[in-house]
């Protein structure tokens, strides 16, 4: 009996000591993810999404009027955390920084099931560290929450639940279109739990239910507005090209370029260099241990060849090879790491893995530290426009209501920044300095201004104004942004 009982007692010890780790990687990850919270100003995409929830939220709940090329479900979630919490760039983004919280224990409870509280443990160091991950959680893209629908619903497909794993990748589907690459790899997880075909065939209905639950209702939403407005898979299509498979010669330059992306999942030449090492090492001697058994081995070669097809199918098609297309990699590739880990951390002894568990703490911290500082290329806008915010608070402090404010590159941001303005300003966009010309000398009696970024200055504009009797003079300037007045230049 005190045999048992002092096992009783183990077991607990070791459940809480997990337990008050996981919580402490979720506080550092908190942490890391809320240092740029609002450090920076929106990317293009961040103020588009955030607009539309406006738009959906006061105007055109149908974006009858706006129309939109993605699915709704992270667009409504956002409309109504500003209901809720304030419209802000900062609001928008803590919104993202909490559903990167939620995915950690997710991670490591798939890990952990599927090997030891040592893989669950490691699977979450690399998740709350992951550069990847910090750099797109403060921030207002749709990623991070399909991510996390697509993780829940391998860890439903883990525990055999087929609809709650439907409900997932249906939410995942209707987050991003990207969505239904998760479906083939938490079926596989699902059949390798029910390997007789009769069960298969259940969980593969049960699934099919659980994802009908979730996209049916927005497709019907969607349906009554085709008589308007384009679905938003249909005018994704329009925007971004019909898949294609791409020739030859572009092939080694596009796995190139993702393989240059994939590197910031460490953004350490140091981990990538051990972890290999402890890959080698836990295939050669950690094989057939009582820890794990072959069928545990599964789920790794499952996520070993979910990354491999995820890199070929954007490699081998047109897909846009944007950073953030290639997030949903990185829980997967914490999974991963979760059972090299572990497999290692089952040579030493008790008294060592702590100590191994914290050297890998240290190994991921800069690379960590590193993107919660903005310092890697990935992520949301890195200073491309800052001084936009002094740009509308001079504005409002000089300019009369009703001003036009021409741009070449800010549609996005200027509906964002100005969508609950007062005071009534006119936005036009202009092709060339001829166009923008034409359309200023149409407008004799409202103030006019130009506000053109650093990084697209404004060229070849005076031949043209002056054939107008117009004339640009500079009255506000930040590091990337300067404001100018048309004024007449009669002689």
């Amino acid at each position: 009996m005190s045999r048992k009982m002092l096992g009783i007692a183990n077991t607990l010890r070791a459940g809480t000591g997990y337990q008050r780790y996981l919580c402490i990687l979720i506080v550092v990850g908190f942490g890391l993810r809320l240092v740029m919270l609002d450090r920076f100003r929106f990317h293009q995409d961040e103020a588009l999404y955030s607009y539309w929830a406006l738009h959906f939220l006061h105007d055109d709940p149908h974006f009858l009027e706006q129309w939109i090329d993605k699915p709704p479900l992270f667009i409504w979630l956002l409309a109504y955390w500003f209901k809720a919490f304030g419209t802000s760039e900062a609001s928008a983004r803590l919104l993202n920084v909490g559903i990167s919280m939620v995915t950690i224990p997710v991670v490591a409870a798939i890990a952990r099931r599927a090997w030891t509280t040592a893989a669950g443990v490691v699977a979450a160091t690399f998740f709350a560290l992951n550069p990847f991950a910090i750099s797109y959680s403060p921030t207002a893209f749709t990623d991070p929450l399909l991510v996390l629908a697509g993780v829940c619903s391998l860890c439903a497909a883990q525990r055999s639940r087929g609809v709650l794993t439907g409900l997932c990748l249906g939410a995942a589907i209707m987050t991003k279109q990207q969505g239904v690459l998760f479906v083939p790899l938490a079926l596989a997880v699902l059949i390798t739990g029910n390997p007789k075909a009769k069960p298969i065939l259940a969980a593969a209905l049960r699934v099919s239910g659980g994802i009908a639950l979730t996209v049916l209702p927005v497709l019907y939403w969607d349906s009554l507005r085709w008589a308007v407005a384009p679905s938003p898979w249909d005018l994704s299509v329009r925007n971004y090209g019909a898949l294609e498979v791409v020739s030859i010669d572009h092939l080694l330059g596009r796995a190139t370029r993702i393989a240059e992306l994939l590197w910031y999942l460490t953004a350490s030449h140091i981990v990538w260099i051990v972890l290999v090492g402890a890959a080698v090492l836990a295939a050669v001697y950690a094989r057939g241990t009582d820890h794990f058994p072959r069928r545990n081995t599964v789920l790794a070669v499952l996520l070993c060849g979910w990354i491999g097809v995820y890199w070929a199918i954007h490699a081998a098609f047109s897909l846009p090879l944007w950073d953030r297309y290639f997030l949903p990699i990185a829980p997967v590739f914490a999974i991963l790491c979760g059972w090299i880990g572990a497999r290692v951390l089952s040579l030493s002894s008790d008294v060592w893995r702590p100590a191994v568990i914290g050297l890998w703490m240290v190994l991921l911290l800069p690379g960590a530290m590193q993107a919660a500082r903005g310092g890697l290329p990935i992520g949301g806008d890195h200073g491309a426009y800052d001084g936009l915010r002094e740009v509308s608070g001079w504005l409002d402090s000089n300019s009369p209501a009703g001003a036009v404010l021409y741009h070449q590159s800010l549609s996005w941001h200027l509906q964002f920044y100005l969508y609950e303005n007062p005071r009534d300003y006119t936005v036009r966009w202009f092709a060339s300095p001829v166009a923008l010309a034409d359309d200023a000398a149409k407008r004799a009696q409202q103030a006019r201004y130009v506000i053109a970024p650093a990084w697209r200055p404004l060229r070849n504009s005076h031949p043209h104004l002056s054939a107008r009797e117009l004339a640009l003079v500079r009255r506000f300037k930040t590091e990337q942004f300067a404001v100018y007045e048309l004024v007449l230049n009669r002689r």
